[in-house]
């Protein structure tokens, strides 16, 4: 994969420190073309802390480059998605101007588009690679949004693979958030989250199902 047919000295230099910037973040097939992207679409990336609201943002700057910001803690893959998810932002504020539906349309063809060179490359693990083809078929807001795409990364995470969510439970099973004191009840799968409830009954709560949780013991 690449995009420029030859570089300049001073660009050689440039794609060499945002590839070894890059390396601790992505899966290594993709490392020389995200840095590609980043030069031609002239794009700013800042590394993030973890942010619990979203994995990424894009901010435009009329002649002072575009920021794309991605949380620090993701797998490779999920890197990977977010900073093609941001990118593809870019691509539609530059084809559609800023008043397009930040998730609609025009974006979703930007998203399709800008990661078809990955799945072509089938740098993913064949179960990832399948789920990955289905979700970019109508790409939702955030890779979180889609319970089985996030099932299939978390295999492939290796911060991820010993810890218990949600969606692990049975219904009926007790458990309290990571981090929380209160038990709740795991009661029926809605779609993207599960109801739930506090033991007294009291009190129901949608959690997502991929949320960590810490069952009773």
């Amino acid at each position: 994969m690449q995009i420029f047919s030859s570089l300049s000295p001073q660009q050689e230099t440039h794609k060499s420190q945002l590839m070894k910037a890059l390396a601790r973040f992505l899966p290594p097939e993709t490392i020389s073309y995200c840095a590609e992207l980043i030069m031609f679409h002239k794009l700013n990336l800042h590394v993030e802390v973890e942010r619990k609201s979203r994995y990424g943002d894009y901010s435009p700057h009329h002649g002072k480059g575009n920021r794309i910001t991605v949380n620090h803690n993701l797998s490779p893959f999920e890197f990977l998605l977010t900073f093609v998810h941001e990118v593809s932002h870019h691509t539609a504020f530059v084809k559609y101007g800023p008043n397009h539906d930040s998730h609609g349309d025009e974006w979703k063809k930007e998203f399709q588009l800008n990661m078809k060179p990955f799945l072509e490359a089938k740098i993913f693990p064949y179960d990832l690679q399948a789920i990955l083809a289905k979700h970019m078929r109508n790409p939702k807001y955030s890779q979180s949004a889609d319970v089985k795409l996030m099932q299939v990364l978390k295999k492939y995470d290796v911060r991820q693979q010993d810890k218990l969510v949600l969606n692990d439970l049975a219904e009926g099973e007790i458990f309290r958030m990571k981090n929380n004191t209160i038990f709740m009840r795991k009661l029926n799968k809605l779609r993207t989250y599960v109801l739930c409830e506090t033991l007294d009954g009291k009190m129901k709560y949608k959690v997502h199902s991929m949320a960590e949780v810490m069952r009773e013991t």
